[in-house]
């Protein structure tokens, strides 16, 4: 026979037991849940994510490439060559085909070279101030010969800067701190000048003044060794390159040695003139 207290302690033990039992069945169903979304989700009653599915993008980027180029101007065919180019072309081909084998070049050839030289020299100019030329052409002389001629001037400044003389010797002095350029066509066609200070026939300008205005009493020189000078027509050029002075009118003198004769030539040049064609002279 049961006593009151066992019996209830029965009972106790039977209800741990009913509650354990429920308590595990729910921890299985919600571990076996986990492997099922569908089903965690009526458990919870919460609506499941869908599965996002990568797809390919579609390639349109080349289309587009396509349509782009189909859009796009045809190219403009590269413009015929004028006579005249032309005749230029075939013109620098035959002079290097004469340089190269070193044949002698024609005297109308030089004649051409030259005139073509002073075109070129011209046209800088004009491009470079973009004026009109209304005053002396390149090809009128325009330097006034002085009879009696007094070179002490220009040997002073000459020995001052060290300049060398010989056969043929070309000086240029002023009196400003302006940039005045002297150049000379050699009887090749070739310019010796502040650009291209050695020429292939021997000349050299050795002194080249006020780039940087630095003296009041400038000079500059273009000389010929005594057995370099070549025989032919000398064409002496000034110009008026860069203003530096408050007095932009420049008088200038030139002194031309050939040989045991010398000339002097007397002028004056703007900035905004072209070159001044100063004195032509020959070696025979």
């Amino acid at each position: 026979m049961l006593y009151r207290g066992e019996i209830m302690a029965v009972q106790s033990y039977a209800l741990f037991a009913i509650i354990a039992a429920l308590f595990g069945f729910g921890v299985y169903r919600i571990l076996t849940a986990e492997q099922n979304p569908a089903q965690a989700s009526r458990l919870g009653n919460v609506r499941s994510s869908a599965v996002e599915v990568a797809e390919p993008r579609p390639n349109r980027f080349a289309l587009e490439d396509d349509l782009n180029r189909m859009n796009q101007p045809p190219p403009e065919p590269s413009p015929e060559p004028s006579p005249a180019t032309e005749e230029l072309i075939v013109e620098l081909q035959d002079d290097s085909v004469d340089a190269a084998q070193d044949e002698p070049v024609s005297p109308e050839r030089l004649d051409q070279n030259a005139e073509v030289l002073l075109a070129q020299i011209g046209k800088e100019w004009q491009q470079k101030t973009g004026a009109v030329r209304t005053s002396t052409a390149l090809d009128e002389v325009s330097g006034q010969e002085v009879r009696s001629t007094n070179d002490d001037d220009f040997q002073a400044r000459l020995n001052r800067e060290n300049a060398q003389s010989g056969g043929v010797q070309v000086s240029l002095i002023w009196d400003n701190q302006n940039d005045l350029d002297l150049s000379v066509v050699c009887p090749s066609g070739e310019r010796i000048s502040f650009d291209n200070k050695v020429s292939r026939c021997g000349g050299q300008l050795d002194v080249d003044m006020n780039e940087a205005p630095t003296s009041e009493q400038p000079v500059e020189n273009i000389f010929w060794p005594e057995k370099s000078v070549p025989k032919g027509e000398f064409k002496v050029f000034v110009e008026h390159f860069e203003q530096h002075a408050e007095v932009d009118s420049t008088e200038y003198r030139v002194l031309v040695k050939n040989g045991d004769e010398s000339n002097e030539y007397r002028g004056e040049i703007t900035n905004d003139e072209p070159p001044r064609l100063v004195c032509v002279f020959e070696v025979a």
